[in-house]
């Protein structure tokens, strides 16, 4: 039943970023591209799979872990690519994006981080 309950919420989170196709940064909305949405799409795939394995292999979770930490890495380096290919923007708005862009990704950086170690720190514990 839990499955079917999870299925259902990675549904509902893949179909809010197929209906909403923006993002909001500093207030003004960015048109995500093909591939920032294929990475969110991709971290609701691994949040339900997280949900079905998370008890049985040890190893399939920690590499769900891992992949779905390098996922919203990911996801935070593609919004400038993403604030470059959006063509309602005017020069002057992608400047400021992009800088905003490029300080929340280097902000989080040392989040990412911590959470790699601690998801490397956890699986080596249970290798014992």
């Amino acid at each position: 039943m839990i499955v079917v309950f999870a299925g259902f919420l990675v549904f509902l989170f893949c179909m809010y970023f197929i209906k909403k196709p923006y993002f909001t940064l500093q207030h003004i909305k960015i048109k995500r591209s093909k591939s920032l949405l294929i990475t969110e799409l991709s971290i609701g795939v691994i949040i339900f799979l997280y949900i079905i394995f998370a008890g049985d292999f040890r190893l399939v979770r920690f590499l769900l872990e891992l992949i779905a930490v390098i996922l919203f890495l990911l996801e935070m380096w593609l919004r400038v690519p993403a604030i470059e290919s959006d063509f309602s923007l005017s020069s002057d708005e992608k400047v400021m994006l992009n800088k905003k862009a490029k300080k929340d990704f280097y902000s989080i950086l040392p989040i990412f981080f911590i959470a790699i170690c601690m998801f490397i720190f956890n699986y080596l514990k249970t290798l014992k």
